[in-house]
């Protein structure tokens, strides 16, 4: 089935303390880049009708690495209680995204690999399905960014702690979607200096 309305908001998550790697990694730099500006261009690049940035630690700092253009149309949400874990953030975001909004996509800030189309072709599937949540896998492998249908956002904003959108997997197994795609880079996130130098062999010396 198609959908009768199917308007998809983003919601980047960037607010986290960044413990393995020592540093912020929103700010690690990609050929001249850094690594959450890379991952703004490709959302942008993309067919989302809004996106909404969520910061917390480091927030002025970050917000002062992004270009204005960047910026320019970019709802900003600082979630004062990020230390308490990932949920927080996701709570955060989805309590903004704007009501005429029918999903959000949730897109990670150290996954500057995924490319646009990648995020194209789950809003696409997910508007030509009557799916609850739409999920990417790349050669078997369950990926990132995954998107919420708006029937599921009360259930993942009351989740606490640590945790992202898998833990609400199991009880929508019925309402999920699979989409294979042909882009690794929905697997490469940086999550420690390994991973960094790991992905951008070339930005470590």
């Amino acid at each position: 089935m198609k959908r009768d309305s199917c308007r998809v908001s983003a919601v980047v998550l960037a607010a986290g303390r960044s413990v393995r790697m020592g540093e912020a990694k929103q700010l690690l730099r990609v050929d001249g880049r850094t690594v959450l500006e890379r991952t703004l261009e490709n959302l942008r690049a993309s067919r989302v009708d809004e996106a909404l940035l969520v910061l917390g630690f480091s927030a002025d700092e970050i917000r002062r690495e992004l270009p204005a253009a960047l910026l320019d149309g970019l709802r900003v949400v600082v979630n004062q209680d990020h230390a308490s874990g990932m949920a927080s953030s996701l709570r955060a975001g989805l309590a903004a995204v704007s009501p005429e909004s029918d999903a959000a996509l949730i897109v990670l800030a150290d996954q500057p690999l995924v490319r646009p189309e990648t995020m194209n072709e789950i809003v696409e599937r997910y508007c030509g399905s009557d799916a609850e949540i739409v999920v990417p896998f790349y050669q078997g492998s369950r990926g990132n960014p995954v998107l919420l249908d708006r029937s599921v956002f009360a259930e993942a904003m009351a989740m606490e702690g640590d945790v992202g959108c898998r833990a609400i997997f199991a009880q929508h197994a019925d309402g999920m979607l699979r989409v294979n795609v042909n882009d690794p880079g929905i697997l490469a996130d940086i999550d420690s200096r390994e991973d960094y130098e790991r992905l951008f062999p070339t930005q470590t010396g």
